[in-house]
């Protein structure tokens, strides 16, 4: 019998594709469905003496995340417009959610911490490319992936922060939310989830309009670890990506709106059509579910948001 934990409010079961071999699934607020009915925001464990890796549950998108830089002060729209003419028609941000964000400083949410000098932070959330079209077909080809999609990640921040002028360049984190692992649990696959550490720092994003949250985890009272010390990578959509389209009039309003974010001209309004705030969720359930202090509902604690930083520019779908 596989041991289902569900922190949505819908119930799920495994399509039969999926069961052979599957001993625990683990399914975090906001999971949307994706291919072949499989949710995002959700964790497979599987017995390694009963299952082969499946290719399925990734399709080509192992390895994709998402990588955070602390950097000199930049003007934000100046940076976004570089950006978007170095890396149009490359086939790194040209599909999914894939994006590069120009945030404003780390805003600690704990009183009476020391402040940083001034910076802003780059996010790059890509998994390498578009030109590799393969699927993996073993466990060590998707950790394989992964390893350069990390790398990548890494690469690329560096080298966007020296294109837009910073001379300083300090990576807070890289966080691969399509990963697979052996362990003494099992095979573990996570899909649309990080792996977190214990006092360290992790992101969740949710849309364009909203500020980028930073959290730590821990298993010190009031706390405890998530299950499989994993979280959601972030909010996840409102809907189908096709039904929850907006139309043109929608995108060029919300270019005009001062809480949206700097989006370079060249990004066209149909490309926008689903990245607008209305086809995400917000935080509200992830919170509510899990970050500390508890609602009355879900009693658990397993986050704590430590600082956010505002959005200031976006390119993505080039």
């Amino acid at each position: 019998m596989v041991n289902i934990t569900s922190f949505e409010d819908t119930y799920y079961y495994p399509p039969p594709q999926l069961r052979e071999g599957l001993d625990a699934l683990v399914r975090f607020p906001d999971g949307e469905f994706k291919r072949n009915s499989i949710p995002n925001s959700s964790i497979w464990v599987y017995n390694p003496a009963k299952h082969r890796y499946n290719p399925g549950i990734f399709s080509g998108d192992a390895g994709c995340g998402i990588a955070a830089f602390s950097i000199d002060e930049v003007n934000p729209k100046e940076a976004a417009d570089i950006i978007f003419k170095k890396l149009a028609g490359k086939g790194i941000l040209g599909r999914g959610n894939h994006f590069v964000d120009i945030c404003g400083a780390y805003e600690s949410a704990i009183p009476n911490t020391e402040q940083k000098y001034p910076h802003n932070i780059i996010l790059v959330h890509t998994h390498g490319g578009n030109l590799d079209i393969t699927i993996p077909a073993t466990i060590a080809e998707a950790q394989k992936r992964q390893q350069y999609a990390e790398g990548f990640r890494e690469y690329l921040g560096h080298q966007l922060a020296t294109d837009i002028g910073s001379r300083s360049c300090e990576i807070l984190g890289n966080w691969t939310h399509n990963s697979v692992e052996e362990t003494e649990e099992g095979i573990i696959y996570r899909k649309g989830v990080v792996k977190v550490q214990q006092n360290k720092i992790h992101i969740l994003p949710a849309n364009i309009g909203e500020k980028i949250i930073f959290y730590t985890v821990s298993d010190e009272a009031p706390f405890k670890l998530p299950k499989y010390s994993s979280m959601p990578h972030a909010t996840g959509r409102a809907g189908p990506r096709g039904k929850m389209k907006v139309s043109i009039d929608e995108i060029k309003k919300m270019r005009r709106q001062k809480w949206i974010p700097y989006i370079p001209s060249g990004i066209s309004d149909t490309a926008l059509r689903s990245e607008h705030p209305s086809c995400f969720n917000n935080f509200d359930r992830i919170f509510e579910r899990l970050r500390y202090p508890a609602s009355k509902h879900f009693t658990e604690n397993y986050f704590l948001v430590t600082a956010e930083a505002r959005i200031l520019s976006y390119v993505g779908k080039v």
